[in-house]
């Protein structure tokens, strides 16, 4: 486990293979090949999130893919769009954006910035 301590403010990319709790400042983005990503009370993210499993406490303003859940607990702060096949929201968690319930997408990642599809293909998928 990885811990990103309050006073650390990092800009870039984050890849990590194991579970990562932010508590600082992240800007850029995070992608967690294995493991969890847990924003702690105080941790603040401006960054895109893909992985499997992410938590939100904290502050978060980006969009966030993740192949099993996304939770967002009463002290959570998100804006942007949520992208899985199960969103959990407690009572009292800040939300501004949209959710994305798709299994296949969420089945499908990290892919958080897809190639967007021609007409044709859109029609073919229907």
């Amino acid at each position: 486990m990885t811990t990103i301590g309050a006073s650390l403010r990092i800009t870039g990319e984050i890849t990590s293979q194991e579970d990562i709790t932010i508590h600082g400042r992240v800007k850029g983005q995070i992608r967690m090949v294995e493991g969890s990503l847990l924003v702690a009370p105080k941790g603040g993210v401006d960054a895109d999130v893909e992985g499997a499993r992410v938590t939100i406490q904290g502050t978060l303003a980006g969009n966030v893919l993740a192949a099993e859940r996304i939770e967002l607990t009463p002290t959570a702060d998100v804006s942007g769009t949520l992208t899985t096949w199960a969103v959990v929201m407690h009572e009292g968690a800040t939300f501004n954006g949209s959710i994305d319930v798709d299994r296949q997408t969420a089945k499908g990642a990290p892919r958080l910035n897809p190639a967007p599809a021609t007409p044709a293909q859109a029609i073919k998928a229907r």
